[in-house]
């Protein structure tokens, strides 16, 4: 088992350095290209659409398959999306911007079903067990992606505009060859020709009601990443304006892969020891200081800075978040929940990243990230909420 889940580590890391390189590279490209803020927001959106089309439709169908199988076709639409935008790239410098928002959305398609199947498969690996140390491992391999693509992304659109689509590619033939080593008794549905999506949908909503804790979980995370993209855009613009190039911007922003790495390590310690509705309370009440350091600094060692703190508050977050979700939700229900809060989730960072555009555009960059901060003062008060529910899950955590 150790084995199968070094495998599934290593495989998912490969998958997320992949999909983390196609969305950083996304707005540089468009940016080199000479399109507008408002013009680099749709090409963003449209990578996050499909959470609105596919997500929740596909999670029934996903749940009731092999969900190897399903993240080894994600792995290859990606695979042949990334070597044909790379070929189209190298023969071709000239793109409208329909062809980009195309391109965009179906690898985002090919993203989801990644996204439905591999938290499905991630908690029939613990299987019930100790899950804070394989959780915590698991959230490392994100901000180690996160740490490296940014830096790879600016390197490699610096050496040309289509090689970073070339090694999008690449990792994804590393990432099938790892799945194809992870061997797993999946429970496949014995009727999976019956699926009636509106009532397994309608099923998965009703637990989600009856579960208050569950969903303001999903919630604030929303929220987090509805703030995330208008703040990574606010800064990708602010260093266009002072002329920064692509490798200093990629430095800067692996800042959240920096601070990731150091959450994550913390995380263990921290959520053995302090309740879950605490450590909920203090990463907002730091994530509100976090975002108003944004308006008063500028320089790019205090930005990076500010990314590194950003992302020791979001490590010890995410890890908590993925720990919660993966204790409450049944696994019967696995797939459901996850296509519904994933698409929640997914669907704030997609609202974010279009209305980034527009809002830079019509307030400027301070207006901006005022509006941010605003965002974390609700966070923070929806923080007090449900103390019942928290206590609740502590005690059965306990047991």
């Amino acid at each position: 088992m150790n084995n199968i889940f070094g495998f599934f580590i290593g495989s998912s890391a490969l998958s997320l350095l992949g999909i983390e390189v196609f969305h950083i590279t996304l707005p540089l490209l468009v940016l080199a290209l000479g399109f507008s803020p408002i013009e680099v927001s749709w090409c963003i959106f449209s990578f996050f659409l499909p959470v609105i089309i596919v997500k929740v439709a596909s999670s029934t169908f996903i749940e009731k398959g092999s969900k190897i199988k399903t993240l080894k076709i994600g792995e290859f639409g990606r695979l042949f999306i990334a070597f044909s935008l790379a070929l189209i790239l190298f023969l071709s410098k000239e793109l409208n911007l329909v062809f980009i928002v195309s391109i965009s959305f179906f690898f985002g398609v090919f993203t989801v079903f990644t996204e439905v199947a591999e938290p499905v498969v991630l908690k029939s690996l613990l299987n019930n067990k100790q899950s804070t140390s394989a959780l915590s491992t698991y959230e490392i391999r994100t901000r180690s992606v996160q740490l490296l693509a940014p830096v790879l992304c600016g390197f490699l659109i610096s050496i040309n505009l289509f090689t970073p689509y070339l090694i999008v590619g690449i990792i994804s033939i590393f990432s099938l060859f790892l799945l194809s080593k992870i061997k797993i008794q999946e429970s496949l549905s014995k009727d999976k020709n019956k699926i009636y999506l509106k009532d397994d949908v309608s099923y998965a909503i009703k637990w989600l009601k009856k579960n208050k804790l569950f969903s303001l979980m999903i919630m604030l995370t929303s929220i987090n990443n509805l703030l995330h993209p208008v703040l990574y855009l606010s800064v990708i613009f602010s260093l266009s304006e002072k002329n920064a190039g692509f490798e200093v911007t990629g430095l800067i922003l692996s800042g959240l892969g920096v601070g990731g790495i150091v959450g994550s390590l913390m995380s263990k310690k921290l959520i053995d020891n302090i309740p879950l509705r605490t450590i909920v309370l203090y990463v907002n009440i730091f994530r509100v200081a976090i975002f108003s350091g944004f308006i008063i600094i500028d320089s790019p060692i205090g930005i990076f800075s500010l990314f590194v703190l950003k992302a020791i508050l979001g490590g010890v977050w995410n890890v908590s978040y993925n720990i919660f979700t993966i204790k409450e939700m049944p696994l019967e229900l696995a797939a459901r929940i996850s296509a519904i809060s994933g698409t929640l989730i997914k669907l704030s960072a997609g609202a974010g990243s279009l209305g980034a555009g527009y809002m830079l555009s019509l307030m400027g960059i301070e207006t901006t990230i005022i509006v941010l901060v605003i965002f974390t003062l609700f966070m923070l008060l929806f923080s007090f909420m449900y103390k019942d529910e928290y206590t609740r899950f502590e005690r059965e955590c306990s047991k």
